[in-house]
């Protein structure tokens, strides 16, 4: 695993934050990949040091999907995860209490394409069977919108194969190397694959129509979240976090492509500002809202879950304790 002090000593412009007093808080984060939109407001507030300016000192650890950041949570060796709502449905129905405090990204975010040598044989989600589709990590979001387009489209969500790929240049790298036949990703990884020609999208959930109409509804993706006894023993750690989140929101809903991926550190951007910018603007209606969750957003998401996991559906998970807005300051 990388932690923030492994990955600055690996990478120091990726993650570096100015010296910090004292008096802030420490909170670790699990982050669930360098998965630009999805998570931008997050890596925005780090690249503005915005965490800081709110009293926290935020250390963070890096995994190529939010599954093992969610795991970190669970297993208390990070108090905070960067990662999709909605895990913390997926723990509920086991019983388990994770509870999201704050919205990153409204809409999906996500896109399921295929290689394009592949576009006479892969026409739709139904002729996935048997083939090979790369996600961030299995469990994870990705993997997640993978199954639901294949059981919309009459398959089994195990009539594929996972395939953990990340959220960088491993994920393309294994695109073009033809180790995967699908690749279930954010932005600007597909973005990167569509400019270069090389992939046929399917599915599209970048913007709110595509979202709405995938989803049958709006949706919440990327949030923060924590275990629930732990939120409610941290309360003002978790209010300092939502804070920093919604200030980055804020500015990412007004700013231009240049000034939006120019609040990230140098070096987050790693297919190069271009591709970057332009995907931004692709993905800017993620950001409009102030950090809250509403009950139908959460309805899509449990309703997504349920149609292809009938343990989630049996279980009859009530949404109210999966999320709060009473830490999102108006």
């Amino acid at each position: 695993m990388l932690t923030r002090r492994t990955l600055l000593a690996a990478t120091p412009a990726l993650l570096a934050a100015p010296a910090l007093a004292q008096t802030r808080t420490k909170v670790r984060f699990a982050g669930g990949g360098v998965a630009l939109y999805g998570y931008m407001p997050f890596f925005a507030a780090i690249g503005m040091d915005l965490f800081a300016k709110h009293g926290l000192d935020p250390e963070v650890a890096m995994f190529p999907g939010g599954a093992l950041a969610m795991q970190a949570v669970l297993g208390g060796s990070s108090d905070i995860s960067c990662g999709f709502y909605e895990h913390t449905i997926q723990i509920a129905a086991k019983g388990g209490k994770l509870t999201a405090f704050v919205l990153q990204a409204q809409n999906s975010g996500l896109a399921l394409g295929i290689r394009k040598d592949l576009a006479g044989e892969i026409k739709t989600a139904a002729d996935l069977k048997g083939r090979k589709i790369g996600v961030s990590a299995p469990g994870s979001a990705t993997h997640l919108f993978a199954m639901q387009l294949m059981v919309k489209a009459g398959l089994k969500r195990t009539d594929a194969a996972a395939i953990g790929v990340g959220t960088t240049q491993t994920a393309i790298a294994a695109f073009q190397s033809k180790q995967i036949d699908a690749l279930s990703l954010f932005d600007p990884i597909i973005a990167d694959l569509e400019n270069k020609g090389e992939i046929v999208v399917l599915a599209d959930a970048r913007d709110t129509a595509g979202s709405n109409a995938i989803f049958g509804g709006p949706y919440a993706s990327g949030s923060l979240y924590a275990q629930s006894d732990w939120l409610a023993k941290n309360e003002p750690s978790c209010r300092m976090a939502a804070a920093a989140i919604v200030e980055a929101v804020t500015f990412l809903r007004t700013a231009n492509p240049g000034q939006a991926i120019g609040a990230l550190q140098k070096g987050m951007c790693f297919l190069g500002s271009d591709v970057c910018e332009s995907a931004f603007t692709r993905n800017r209606e993620a950001f409009n809202h102030n950090g809250t969750i509403t009950m139908e957003q959460a309805e899509t998401v449990k309703r997504m879950l349920a149609g292809f996991d009938p343990a989630i559906e049996k279980a009859n998970v009530d949404l109210v304790p999966t999320f709060t807005n009473r830490l999102v300051s108006a």
